[in-house]
């Protein structure tokens, strides 16, 4: 598919173009192919909400609707910038240049012109929001507007929420003006680039880095179906080795199992190649006397959270991460098992019963069994800042945690896991019966975090709430039942 005629161009497409020129073409041609991940969503979730919020925090001003009609659009704001009498504060104010459409979430009267300001829901900086940036200010120059200063708003992680409501100091506002003031100048080479893009056909660009920087690509599984199946074990399985996978790619390498035992020096590395060149797993007897001498009863415990862009409850920062469910699979001597768990969908603070909950089940004595421990004592050293009361007896617990993570990357590996030690990625290896692709609704941490929001909402029906109430708990679970097999794994039983 082609287009002959100029076809336009918004600020996110020629972003999409700045990433790949295929992404733009698929993004205008063919959005059936994108894929919307829990993630993305979440995060363009937050940035509503932050856009929401800002033009709460900056004030009386005129929204500009019309958000599936450009057209009017573009008139609302020209009449608005027109009219006579105390110029307003804009948000969402449409402009257009040269068959490109932009819209600014803040524009604000100031003596000469107007200070455009754009929001973003990100802790900071990033060189792409210039050229988010630099893309409207040159469009709105050249529809006669006089900027004298841009600047982008993102969100303070310093801010800690005092409730009522007041979010007076959430955003933080950085003067951008010199830096996209020098890539405006390159606005109109993006342009023309991507217009005669547009014209064309679907440009003819394999997968790589430029699929995940600076964002995951929407139509990545769209574009490598379409390419020819790579090795089983591609080199690119040597995680934390950057440096190493390019020159090895450079050098011709694309099958793990074809490189020489001799240039890898890491031993997790060695590990790896040495189980994709001869298919069998590896698993050091050693793991199971480490794993013999702990005590009993053995609690085997996962944490999921919730982390707001815009703090909900009192006390929280943004992108906090709020623990809101536990589960714990609880292990006796004799190998039977109880599980135990906590969830709380009913909106309110759910930290204080977080914490007691947690206590009351975990007792005091015997290992308490996490993968990858920096999360869940993380939050728990967070849970003993808010409760002094319970402050000692939650970072008691952190002295008795044992992280399956480094232990299950020192003594076991198996071809099928592709490099990752993900328990996602274990588990089929060691219990395959155990599929988080069976569980409905829930089957990743993202998921849960997007299946809470929707639990939570007030407009959520009671059936609709019961039933995510159940994929939650079955989720969690799945995750502490997954360490038991794996710890039986590792202790080769």
């Amino acid at each position: 598919m082609s287009s002959s005629a100029v076809t336009r161009l918004s600020k996110s497409r020629i972003v999409a173009g700045l990433q790949c020129e295929r992404r733009l073409w698929l993004s205008t041609y063919q959005r059936d192919a994108m894929e919307t991940t829990p993630g993305s969503q979440a995060v363009l979730d937050a940035g509503n909400d932050v856009g929401d919020l800002a033009r709460e925090l900056y004030g009386p001003g005129l929204l500009i609707g019309h958000v599936e009609n450009m057209s009017k659009a573009l008139a609302e704001t020209a009449a608005a910038l027109q009219g006579r009498g105390k110029r307003k504060t804009l948000y969402e104010a449409a402009f257009q240049y040269q068959d490109v459409l932009v819209r600014a979430d803040v524009l604000k009267p100031v003596p000469g012109g107007y200070d455009l300001i754009e929001v973003k829901s990100s802790t900071s900086v990033k060189d792409y929001h210039l050229v988010d940036c630099a893309i409207q200010a040159w469009v709105i120059q050249n529809t006669g507007i006089t900027l004298r200063r841009v600047h982008l708003a993102h969100i303070d992680t310093a801010f800690v929420y005092g409730g009522d409501g007041d979010y007076s100091g959430l955003l933080v506002t950085e003067d951008i003006t010199a830096e996209v003031a020098d890539l405006t100048k390159q606005v109109p080479t993006w342009v023309r680039t991507f217009q005669n893009v547009l014209r064309g056909k679907e440009p003819s660009i394999t997968t790589g880095e430029q699929c995940s920087k600076p964002f995951d690509c929407p139509f990545f599984e769209h574009c490598r179906s379409q390419e020819p199946q790579g090795p089983k074990y591609p080199v690119t399985i040597l995680k934390r080795s950057a440096a190493l996978t390019r020159a090895l790619l450079d050098e011709g390498y694309m099958d793990l199992r074809k490189v020489p035992a001799e240039r890898l020096t890491n031993p997790v590395h060695q590990r790896i190649h040495a189980a994709s060149v001869t298919g069998r797993p590896f698993l050091d007897p050693a793991a199971a006397e480490h794993l013999d001498g702990l005590g009993f009863p053995r609690y085997y415990l996962d944490f999921e959270t919730i982390n707001f862009a815009i703090p909900r409850w009192a006390d929280t920062r943004p992108y906090q991460h709020v623990p809101f469910q536990w589960s714990c699979q609880i292990e006796q001597r004799d190998g039977s098992l109880k599980e135990h768990a906590f969830l709380d969908l009913s909106g309110e603070d759910p930290t204080r019963n977080f914490a007691e909950s947690l206590l009351r089940t975990l007792g005091k004595r015997g290992p308490i069994l996490v993968y990858n421990q920096s999360f869940e004592a993380g939050r728990v050293k967070e849970l003993a800042t808010w409760f002094p009361d319970m402050a000692d007896t939650l970072l008691a617990l952190i002295e008795r945690m044992v992280d399956l993570l480094p232990i299950t990357r020192e003594h076991y590996y198996h071809p099928a896991m592709l490099g990752s030690w993900s328990i996602k990625s274990i588990l089929p290896t060691i219990a395959p019966e155990l599929n988080y692709n069976e569980l409905d609704d829930v089957a990743d941490g993202g998921q849960a975090q997007l299946a809470y929001l929707e639990a939570i909402h007030p407009e959520t029906p009671i059936d609709r709430r019961a039933a995510l109430d159940t994929a939650l708990r079955r989720y969690c679970g799945r995750d502490t039942i997954a360490m038991v097999r794996l710890l039986q794994a590792l202790a080769g039983r």
